[in-house]
């Protein structure tokens, strides 16, 4: 690798995580040094991002992932105060009546997504389970990656379409020596479809360009029942046109947050919807059906 000016990046990392509230051990700082590193000599072969300079990488990419934290902290408290239970669900959606046992994704010691069922010999178990968070088109592993080194309880699926791009995630998961966190190379609607992922995550998240309504069709398959979707946006003036894909996704969109990124005057968005019953069968749909007749 060229030269790396770790002292900058150190700076702006720990000026970051200070304006996020945290307060990083020296551990944590060094797998970010180490991240930061990987991603900036990747970037010189392949396209992954297009800020690399230490005040603009901090701030843009860990601060605005960080901004998630409050949010998940929160939720992630309630889900502990809820009483597990089993719940069968009756969905009546397109005419199908779908009764479904609820059914969480976990990360096991090995790394792979399993399902595990709510059953009621498992409610102290169950209890205690790490929450799982799956991030949607990771990229370059933001938001996941940052939220697994900030919070390191989180079981962390890194999803994205590009095989170069989860090469070099598994790359620096390696390099890191993290554990409970995996990168997959999926589409996301293809995920959504697989029984062992789909109505399976506490967390989604998503940091994309693409519209709030194709977007949930994209994400919102993925959350457990009683789990939320986490969309981070520039802009709210999408959220009126998308209540009606939400609702047909077993969806409601339950807090709308604007806020200027600490420190800067970049206004931000997030956008949270919780999951309220499993997905009905029909969805998601093919990308191209997603893309070309939204849900309205």
């Amino acid at each position: 690798m060229s030269a790396f000016d770790s002292a900058a990046y150190e700076y702006w990392i720990d000026e970051a995580a200070r304006r996020a509230g945290l307060v990083l051990s020296s551990a944590q700082t060094g797998q970010l040094l180490c991240f930061i590193e990987l991603l900036l000599a990747k970037n010189k072969v392949m396209d992954l991002t297009n800020i690399t300079e230490p005040e603009e990488l901090a701030i843009k990419h860990l601060l605005d992932s960080w901004q998630l934290l409050p949010a998940i902290d929160h939720l992630l408290q309630q889900r502990d105060k809820s009483q597990v239970r089993p719940r069968t669900e009756e969905h009546t959606q397109t005419g199908q009546t779908e009764t479904h046992t609820q059914t969480k994704a976990h990360i096991d010691t090995q790394t792979h997504i399993q399902p595990q069922a709510h059953t009621q010999a498992h409610t102290d178990a169950q209890r205690s389970t790490p929450p799982a968070l799956v991030d949607v088109g990771s990229g370059a592993g933001f938001p996941g990656l940052p939220l697994k080194l900030a919070r390191p309880e989180l079981q962390v699926l890194l999803l994205d379409a590009q095989r170069k791009r989860v090469d070099f995630l598994r790359e620096c998961l390696e390099r890191l020596g993290l554990t409970g966190i995996e990168a997959r190379q999926l589409r996301a609607e293809a995920a959504g479809r697989l029984p062992e992922l789909r109505d399976g995550f506490d967390l989604v998240t998503a940091r994309a360009v693409a519209a709030l309504p194709q977007l949930a069709e994209l994400c919102l398959p993925l959350a457990a029942p009683g789990g939320y979707f986490l969309a981070m946006k520039g802009r709210t003036d999408e959220v009126d046109q998308a209540r009606p894909a939400v609702r047909k996704l077993s969806g409601r969109i339950s807090q709308v947050k604007q806020y200027l990124l600490p420190g800067t005057d970049m206004r931000r968005s997030l956008i949270i919807i919780e999951k309220i019953a499993p997905t009905a069968k029909l969805y998601p749909r093919s990308f191209a059906r997603i893309k070309n007749n939204p849900l309205l």
